[in-house]
Formats: C-alpha cells, sequence, structure tokens
C-alpha cells in the first residue's frame, strides 16, 4: 500500500470517527425520549415553552395544534425535530414525535 493511500485512508477513518462522535453527542432537548411518555394527557403548552421556548413553527388545526422544535447539534450535522400536539381547548399533549437525524436539510 502506497503512503498517499495509506494517509488517506486514515485521514477517512477519523472523519468518520469524527461524524459518529458528533452523531452520538447529547440531545439538545434533554433525555427527551425517555420523559415524553410520561408526559402525554400532562404537560400543557405553557409548560412546553417554559422547557424549550417558543416553537419553530405552530401547525393550528380545528381541534388539535402541533408545535415543532428545531435544534442543530454537531456544528449543524445533526437536526433534532421535536413535534408536540397539543388540544386547542386545554392546550394539554397529546401526542409527540422526536426525530434525530445527521445530515439533514
Amino acid at each position: 500500500m502506497s503512503k498517499t493511500l495509506l494517509k488517506t485512508s486514515l485521514l477517512l477513518t477519523m472523519l468518520l470517527g469524527l461524524v459518529a462522535a458528533g452523531c452520538a453527542g447529547p440531545s439538545r432537548f434533554g433525555n427527551i425520549e425517555q420523559t415524553l411518555a410520561q408526559e402525554v394527557g400532562r404537560m400543557t403548552y405553557e409548560e412546553a415553552l417554559d422547557r424549550w421556548g417558543e416553537p419553530t413553527s405552530l401547525d393550528k388545526g380545528g381541534q388539535l395544534f402541533t408545535a415543532l422544535w428545531e435544534r442543530q447539534r454537531s456544528a449543524g450535522m445533526v437536526t433534532e425535530r421535536l413535534y408536540l400536539t397539543f388540544d386547542n381547548q386545554a392546550q394539554v399533549m397529546r401526542s409527540y414525535r422526536y426525530y434525530s437525524k445527521p445530515f439533514a436539510d
């Protein structure tokens, strides 16, 4: 194996290791997946605002609305998206979705 090929191989291995370490870093939302299931039917929209601040976007429907919080980590290489759906009347969380994707759009 030539020295150039060996150096290139080593560099690629190091870069992949850095990407993997960044993807495995801590969530900007905390231990979200461990706690959200317990919060369904209990967490209010106001509590969510206190915890994560203003959402990135709101999608309002007739009976429910969904708030999206989006965070970047690992120098923008990982996008985390937290969707919480609340009922309009009591403003209590009815469901959630959480995604963490490397190299997100």
